[in-house]
């Protein structure tokens, strides 16, 4: 079992003390965990106390480099106005679907009425772009400017804070050629015009296939080229991580470099006698890692990788021994050291959890690997081990995976497939080998680019396949809280440390394990009481219904936000889950508007659902093609409500249906079900769709009572949907709006806020507020609001 130096145990200290100015709690309770186990360890005096000091300067470190909250938001802002802004080129980043992410520096904005400088990064999305811009080069163009708001929904991934750390502060789009501006004139240096002409190389000699388009990826990062389905392939095979420029590229370089060495032992034998093959192994390296990190741009990832290999290199090149732990360890030191606030990227967790997982475990599954003479053995081994890599990886990933993505993709065998064809054939023989030949031999340079289209093409076809007959599945799964984490790595600790015949210091683990379980459930208990949450979904609405027994009701799903968008997948599949099993009791659709519809297609799709209750109005195109693919699959029976239904969702709780009646006539919004919430004979909650003035008129005019001390304002609060005697009939407490921050439709309207001053009946909206919570005690009072 490999020990640790002393200033290895220092560093999950510093971490822990940078992590902590975003989770305190979780941050504290891991140190206490390392604590009480250095303890029991007898350390060295002054240890626990070098530790702590070390968490308040992480703490204090990631603060000072955290930039500012909060921005003043001008007028012209607010009112969505567009402008002509001018900014400066930071950074140049291709996205699938042909789009460039670039961020502009040092951004001035000209309105009617005023000049504005903007703080920060401005993110600017340019969907088919006229031309490649130049970092550096000057841009100008008219667009509407947003401040960064994300979703704002309590245990799901923080896009605000991630900008935070990034300091980028707001966002525009443009598509296609700009009219009002441009780019301007621009005199690249030559390293920028290398970068161009070897570009140009590869998009000229590639095919223009999406197994030509993995080229400008796997090369220099850039995946402008590649489609969403491409890459929704790739990531339903479990092999997302090809894309991303990181460790695995960078050692198919440094495996190059090695076959360099290789190659010149063969050709002049005596070369060895004064260098040896691994010290020359890293020497040949060394260049080709350098230009790679050049020609990715020095993406974050690229530069955490190279950071990794260098350590390793240079143990290596010393004849040090334990070259992977010490390696990793050191980089991670000298990366937060430089970035402290890089600890909340996702790609360097993932990267540092993933070779750990390698460093720790791949020598367990040792023992299991087949021995035998000759190349069939061999090549058992080499498949051998790129399973147990993958599976020592994933091991220490999985929270982290599971935690921001909320499913789990269990297909490991792609990994088998595509690495080594990847790392042996298409980067290096078609990739590197057909970019220098395209400038002695287009000729040459275009058969090396089509074999290796050709071949990554058949490796998609593969996985098409796949996905079609069902051995590609995908699971959404329960996504655990913070103690969950915690007692995950506990036991797997536990585990190695079992493995390895120290079972006393396995039990010793498994008591803080045990302690946060008990913290998980104390927090979980208490009165009997329902709650509703109305998710921040952007412009669209999700409402989720919890009851005193453990039911959970969905109303809606959110959506809209382009094909290329998933709600369900991103917000409310993930929400559901958190803390949960993706199992949902009951779901209504008040109507088949994708803002309603959209999102419910992956809990269809994915979750465990008992019942589906809608108005008869299934949505149009691709969304209901889901929907009745997913009712056929999962042997789900939806049910056509009319008023005067009354469902069941628990003893003594019950969704009434109040509107439409079967013989209503109207348009889809005015034949959007009208839902009313009561426990135990009191009222609690309205629900009403998208209704407009015909589908409220028939609420009126139907003699259902209509009190509730809470009415989720129909369609979003709009002016269409403005009564005075609606709001008169409910009574409510309070209202709440489903509305997206500076939506275009100005939701929830000038008049019906009015009215509701008027009545003296507090609105909340998640456009400020974000997701909107609300309880009630079992007599039917309110107990919690936004």
């Amino acid at each position: 079992m490999p020990g640790l130096f002393f200033w290895e145990i220092l560093i999950p200290a510093f971490v822990f003390g940078i992590l902590s100015i975003k989770w305190m709690v979780p941050s504290l309770a891991a140190l206490l965990i390392c604590l009480f186990f250095i303890i029991i360890s007898r350390p060295e005096k002054g240890t626990v106390l070098l530790l702590l000091l070390l968490f308040g300067l992480g703490h204090w470190y990631g603060n000072f480099s955290l930039p500012t909250q909060g921005i003043a938001i001008p007028d012209w802002m607010a009112a969505r106005e567009k402008v002509q802004l001018s900014g400066t080129i930071h950074s140049i980043k291709g996205m699938p679907g042909k789009q460039l992410k670039i961020l502009l520096e040092n951004v001035t904005c000209n309105s009617t009425d005023a000049q504005t400088e903007l703080d920060g990064f401005l993110n600017w999305t340019w969907a088919d772009p006229a031309q490649l811009p130049y970092v550096g080069q000057q841009v100008s163009l008219k667009a509407r400017v947003k401040p960064i708001h994300g979703f704002r929904n309590n245990g799901l991934w923080d896009y605000d804070f991630y900008c935070r750390t990034k300091n980028i502060r707001y966002r525009t789009y443009a598509r296609g050629l700009i009219k009002n501006g441009g780019l301007k004139p621009y005199s690249p240096g030559n390293l920028q015009k290398l970068r161009t002409s070897l570009r140009e190389h590869i998009l000229k000699n590639a095919p223009p296939t999406q197994g030509g388009a993995i080229f400008p990826a796997l090369l220099t990062g850039d995946r402008f080229f590649l489609s969403h389905e491409t890459v929704e392939l790739i990531r339903r095979a479990g092999v997302s991580h090809i894309l991303a420029l990181s460790g695995l590229h960078v050692g198919f370089i440094v495996a190059m470099g090695f076959g360099l060495a290789w190659l010149a032992g063969a050709v002049y034998p005596r070369i060895y006698l004064r260098i040896p093959r691994m010290r020359l192994g890293v020497l040949f390296s060394i260049p080709p890692v350098l230009l790679y990190l050049w020609l990715g741009q020095f993406s974050p990832s690229l530069l955490r990788a190279v950071a990794m290999f260098g350590f390793w290199g240079l143990f290596m090149f010393f004849n040090r021994g334990r070259v992977l732990l010490d390696g990793l360890l050191l980089a991670v030191l000298l990366i937060l050291a430089v970035s402290p606030l890089s600890v909340f990227d996702l790609g360097f967790q993932l990267s540092v959890l993933a070779v750990g997982g390698i460093a720790l475990f791949y020598p367990l599954f040792l023992r299991f690997m087949p021995s035998g003479p000759g190349l069939r053995y061999n090549a058992i081994r080499s498949v051998a081990a790129l399973l147990y890599i993958s599976i020592c990886a994933n091991l220490t990933l999985m929270p982290v995976l599971v935690w921001n993505f909320g499913v789990i993709t269990p297909n490991l065998l792609f990994n088998i497939l595509f690495v080594p064809v990847l790392g042996m054939f298409i980067l290096p023989v078609c990739g590197v080998g057909g970019l220098i030949a395209s400038y002695f031999s287009p000729f040459i340079s275009g058969k090396l680019f089509a074999a290796g289209a050709g071949t990554f093409e058949w490796l998609l076809e593969l996985v098409r396949w796949a996905d079609d007959s069902g051995f590609l599945p995908e699971y959404a799964f329960y996504r655990p809280h913070w103690e969950g984490i915690l007692v995950y790595y506990l036991i797997l600790a536990a585990i190695f440390f079992c493995w390895h015949g120290r079972s006393k210091r396995a039990y010793i683990l498994l008591l803080p394990a045990a302690l946060l379980l008990c913290l998980r459930g104390y927090d979980s208990a208490g009165p009997e009481r329902v709650r509703m949450d109305i998710l921040d979904t952007g412009q669209s609405q999700c409402v989720v219904i919890s009851g005193p027994d453990g039911s959970r009701t969905v109303v809606d799903g959110g959506g809209g936000f382009g094909w290329n968008f998933d709600m369900g997948w991103s917000i409310v599949g993930p929400w559901l889950a958190y803390g949960h099993l993706p199992h949902v009791d009951n779901i209504f659709m008040t109507h088949g508007d994708r803002d309603h519809a959209g999102g419910l297609a992956f809990l269809l799709e994915k979750f465990s659902v008992d019942r589906f209750y809608f108005n008869g109005d299934i949505p149009s195109g691709r969304t209901g093609k889901r929907f009745k693919a997913a009712f056929e699959r999962n042997g789900i029976h939806p049910e056509v409500l009319f008023s005067g239904a009354v469902i069941t969702l628990e003893p003594g709780l019950i969704m009434e249906v109040t509107h439409p009646a079967a013989t209503f006539k109207g348009s889809r919004n005015d034949r959007s079900l009208y839902l009313r919430l009561i426990w135990n004979g009191h009222p609690l909650l309205s629900i009403s769709g998208d209704l407009d003035k015909k589908g409220l008129k028939a609420v009126l005019s139907s003699g259902h009572d209509l009190f509730s001390p809470v009415l989720v304002l129909p369609h979003h609060g709009s002016s269409g949907s403005y009564s005075p005697e609606l709001y008169e009939k409910v009574n409510p407490q309070i209202a709440l709006a489903a509305c997206g921050f500076l939506n275009r439709y100005d939701f929830v309207s000038k008049k019906v806020k009015q009215e509701l001053d008027k009545k003296l009946i507090p609105l909340y909206t998640t456009s400020k507020q974000g997701a909107l919570t609300v309880e009630w005690s079992a007599d039917g009072q309110l107990i919690t609001a936004p």
